[in-house]
């Protein structure tokens, strides 16, 4: 509310009638000179010789000296009644600049009182957050004495652990159990790894110092051979068998099943058999430091993938999409699950220590995986970022060859209903026509060959189909990892039949950039694309030495 400035008006005065009263003495006077000009000499009124001019005492003077003295006291009247008027306008308007100074003096003290609250209510949250802060920074210190302690004892544990387990495996034994102790070995460094990080004050900095104490054995390794036997340990790792690691334990195929893929298969791991998950696994350069650093990068990513995964409705093709691929000098890693989307201003919060996307009562979410896993980017000085999966909607064209010669084409067109998710029509269909969840064909003759053509790519999927063969699925080739269609394929002696289901894809997506080992040798690391928009930036520095030196 703006300040007003309230000006008071003071009110006119009554004038006193001083004109009729004057004219009314005069005429007194006037008419007792011309009846009796003997008492006003005797009263010395007028002098004793003077003699009134006859014309003043005739009767019509006399009436004529009343009638102006009746004009006189009608012109008082009027003048005084106006006066009055205006003197009541003058006492309406200051009534009303009062009123106003009350208004705003109510509204001051309604103002006053609001502040005071606001003022009190202010004071209390910040002692809270004090208090808060206080109780944070003593649980703080407390914890940083406890992990101090922690990795004491940790490191005197683990090396009983590790020198008992070395020397278990050195004695042999059969296959199974040299198995069983490795696993426990690999298990047992994973675990003081995983300590190690929750205990360090800074986690970036801790790896990005490991890393630094790795790129140097590496150095060594590649200048000679005899310092490469020399150095304790691999400086590097496979981006790849990390992966599967990780994966392992989530898996329904068995850990031996997937080391001999990582190990036999030269080209891309391909996993598309589990329920939960689905994996598309590409040879990539290796990469500097720890592999267990790596490993609790992506169990978090999976685990939080597979939690909200969860919360849609159940489907086969519902999974958790895995992709592993290299881009010039960096090792790019998706990690996709169907769920609900992260709103914009949650997106910058997510990272953020303690916060958590899961109100589930029964999976309240501490707020550390995201975090541990932006800190071991930073280590690894990469990227992440996380974008929300969007339905869209497409046209696609399928063409059915059959087995007596004759072709049928269908455009399919793909739309969104109100909440965004995908449904389906014949695109020749009536305008108004509803959709469907999916579209049947039903052939009294067999199906021969398939072709499906998205208008956008025109990237024709192209299959031969073996009447005499099983049921068979297509899914999106343009989008492995997360199929936005299936083509249910059953062929039969006497006839076939297709189901076309658009797929709701809506969901989250983490993206994941690291460096491998070799771009940090030759120093490509830096993406030079993301600095091209930023040249002229960084020039504008170095301008005035350009002149200078022109000059």
């Amino acid at each position: 509310m703006t300040e007003q400035t309230l000006k008071v008006t003071r009110p006119r005065r009554v004038a006193f009638p001083w004109l009729s009263g004057l004219a009314g003495v005069g005429l007194a006077l006037y008419l007792l000179a011309a009846g009796d000009p003997a008492l006003l000499k005797e009263l010395g009124l007028i002098p004793a010789g003077y003699q009134m001019h006859p014309w003043l005492q005739t009767q019509e003077t006399k009436v004529a000296a009343l009638l102006l003295y009746c004009l006189i006291i009608l012109w008082e009247v009027f003048r005084h009644s106006r006066r009055l008027r205006a003197f009541d306008r003058d006492i309406e308007r200051l009534r009303t600049e009062v009123n106003q100074v009350w208004q705003s003096k109510k509204q001051l003290q309604l103002k006053a009182h609001t502040f005071a609250g606001h003022a009190d209510k202010l004071k209390l949250f910040i002692s809270e957050k004090l208090l808060e802060y206080i109780e944070y920074d003593e649980k703080f210190l407390h914890f940083k004495s406890i992990a101090a302690e922690v990795r004491h004892n940790g490191v005197i544990c683990f090396d009983k652990v590790q020198t008992a387990l070395e020397a278990h495996l050195e004695q042999g034994g059969d296959e199974d159990t040299r198995a069983r102790d490795q696993d426990a070995y690999t298990a047992m460094r994973y675990l003081w790894d995983l300590l190690d990080l929750s205990t360090t004050d800074n986690i970036a900095l801790h790896i990005g110092n490991h890393l630094c104490e790795c790129e140097e054995h590496y150095y060594q390794q590649l200048l000679s051979e005899e310092a490469s036997e020399a150095v304790p340990h691999r400086p590097d790792y496979p981006p790849r068998r990390a992966t599967l690691r990780a994966l392992a334990p989530l898996l329904q195929d068995s850990p031996t099943r997937l080391e001999t893929l990582d190990s036999s298969n030269d080209g891309a791991v391909i996993l598309d058999e589990d329920p939960q998950f689905r994996a598309h696994l590409n040879p990539t350069d290796t990469l500097l430091g720890n592999e267990n650093h790596f490993v609790l990068l992506l169990e978090n990513l999976l685990k939080n993938a597979q939690f909200f995964a969860r919360k849609k409705a159940k489907s086969r093709y519902n999974r958790v999409a895995l992709t592993l691929g290299q881009q010039r000098g960096r090792v790019e890693m998706t990690v996709y699950n169907r769920g609900p989307h992260i709103e914009p201003e949650a997106m910058e919060q997510i990272f953020q220590l303690g916060y958590s996307t899961r109100r589930a009562k029964e999976h309240h979410g501490k707020g550390l995986g995201l975090f541990f896993v932006q800190e071991i980017v930073k280590g690894y000085e990469g990227r992440i970022w996380v974008e929300n999966v969007e339905n869209r909607a497409a046209y696609y064209s399928l063409r059915i060859a059959l087995a007596s010669g004759g072709l049928t084409t269908e455009v399919i067109e793909v739309m969104l209903d109100e909440q965004g998710h995908p449904y389906c029509r014949r695109a020749d269909s009536e305008p108004g026509t509803s959709g469907e969840p999916s579209l049947e064909w039903d052939f009294d003759e067999p199906i021969t060959r398939v072709e499906l053509t998205p208008t956008a790519s025109q990237n024709t999927l192209a299959l031969e189909v073996d009447p005499k063969g099983e049921k068979e699925t297509l899914l999106d080739p343009d989008h492995a990892a997360i199929p936005r269609w299936a083509l249910k394929i059953q062929p039969r002696r006497k006839g076939g039949k297709l189901i076309f289901t658009p797929l709701d894809v809506a969901g989250v997506c983490f993206h994941v950039q690291l460096p491998t080992a070799a771009s940090r040798l030759d120093g490509e690391e830096e993406d030079l694309d993301a600095l091209a928009p930023r040249e002229e930036e960084l020039n504008r520095p170095f301008e005035g030495l350009e002149d200078y030196r022109g000059s």
